[in-house]
């Protein structure tokens, strides 16, 4: 490159750099990139999740199974042990930040049929208070009943049919964070029917004299109250902590032959982890009780033995009398922490005519393995096969055991 053509590059260089450097073309230049940058926030839409981000992010803040859906959801479980496999949907609307209406209906396999209408309006009182309100209706068809006893013959088989319309309130008072004092109350109203199903209906075999209250259709006044240590990871899963409960409950007859009579319950249950939580042993024991020898209950109100979650190897209320016992242990195993676990359990238990005859001899019992597929706070399905006296049995549930 020649002398000549360095002299025009340079004075086209100087000549450029002075014009850059002039207010008015800076100016310009920023109202240029202002423009540009209003036009994109005029048309900048935020990024919209698919399908699938959608429902990882419902799962997460827990609407399909951890029990706090918004909106449209759908409902498994069932509607009252024995009732089989039940499935259904419900509504939630929210009001203000934690408040909401709920309403849900469930239809069983076994023709089981539940419609229930939930209000709660929990942390009152800086966060002490829990209220909630809820009406009911629940059709058990085929309900078992085997006699009383804990030698009742599993020949002895018959079925009846209740429904149930309840009212009730409830309030929990944390007054710390390990102690719950809760109040329930509200008007219960049962219809006895025939019951379905391949078994006898309780009417064609027993009378009056051999089953409180049989054919009546008694309307009840309910107050319960308990109280409850409490210090589990959550009621629907949890490796450490534990519960320790009490509570009484009363019925007062507003339509019937019946009188007043009453239930005591206690119930204890502890985790205790073992090597970083990789195994975990748990322990239940819990008892039930008519409070008075006068009380005259309902045959499908008495206390009972015999389901997924007390005696795994037994029927759905298997055995049944005016006073149970229940112990249970678990030694459970995590393969993996986040969905899954494997436990070996042992149940015994017994019922009682009395409550002196609730001792440790002649008690019912039964042992078996388990997988539970879970999430951080409730059991998703559980799957057991347990061995008692009277055979193998296969427990399906979306519940924890205990």
């Amino acid at each position: 490159m020649d002398r000549e053509c360095l002299w025009r590059v340079a004075v086209g260089t100087v000549a450029l750099a002075v014009w850059c450097s002039e207010p008015g073309w800076a100016q310009t230049r920023a109202d240029d990139i202002a423009r540009q940058q209003e036009e994109k926030a005029q048309t900048a839409k935020p990024d919209e999740p698919n399908r699938g981000e959608l429902f990882l992010e419902q799962f997460e803040q827990g609407k399909w199974f951890l029990g706090v859906p918004r909106g449209w959801y759908p409902v498994f479980g069932s509607v009252s042990s024995g009732g089989g496999f039940a499935a259904g949907g419900g509504y939630r609307h929210h009001i203000g930040y934690d408040s909401f209406v709920d309403v849900s209906a469930m239809y069983s396999i076994a023709s089981y049929k539940k419609i229930q209408i939930t209000g709660s309006t929990p942390n009152h009182v800086k966060g002490r208070l829990d209220l909630s309100g809820s009406i009911s209706w629940v059709d058990l068809t085929q309900e078992a009943f085997y006699g009383l006893g804990n030698e009742s013959d599993p020949g002895d088989h018959t079925s009846f049919r209740v429904n149930r319309t309840q009212v009730q309130g409830v309030a929990t008072l944390h007054l710390v964070d390990w102690l719950r004092l809760r109040l329930d109350g509200g008007i219960d109203d049962y219809a006895q029917k025939s019951g379905q199903g391949p078994h006898p209906s309780i009417e064609e075999v027993h009378s009056r004299e051999t089953v409180p209250l049989l054919d009546e259709n008694p309307l009840y006044l309910r107050g319960e109250a308990s109280a409850a240590i409490h210090w589990l990871q959550s009621p629907g899963y949890s490796r450490t902590g534990g519960l320790y409960r009490l509570a009484y409950e009363e019925f007062d007859p507003l339509r019937g032959d019946g009188g007043t009579f009453g239930f005591a319950r206690t119930e204890v249950v502890q985790h205790l982890p073992i090597l970083r939580e990789t195994w975990v042993l748990s322990l239940r024991a819990r008892t039930e009780s008519i409070v008075r020898k006068s009380d005259v209950v309902p045959y499908f109100l008495m206390p009972w033995l015999g389901s997924g979650s007390t005696l795994r190897a037994y029927p759905t209320a298997r055995f049944r009398d005016r006073h149970t016992l229940l112990l249970a242990g678990e030694i459970r195993w995590f393969p993996n922490r986040l969905g899954l676990d494997m436990a070996l359990f042992f149940d015994a238990g017994k019922v009682a005519p009395q409550r002196s005859l609730l001792t440790l001899d002649g008690m019912k019992t039964d042992y078996g393995i388990g997988v539970r597929f879970h999430t951080p706070a409730a059991t998703a399905l559980r799957v057991e096969l347990a061995k008692g006296l009277e055979g193998w049995r296969t427990v399906f549930a979306a519940s924890a055991p205990f």
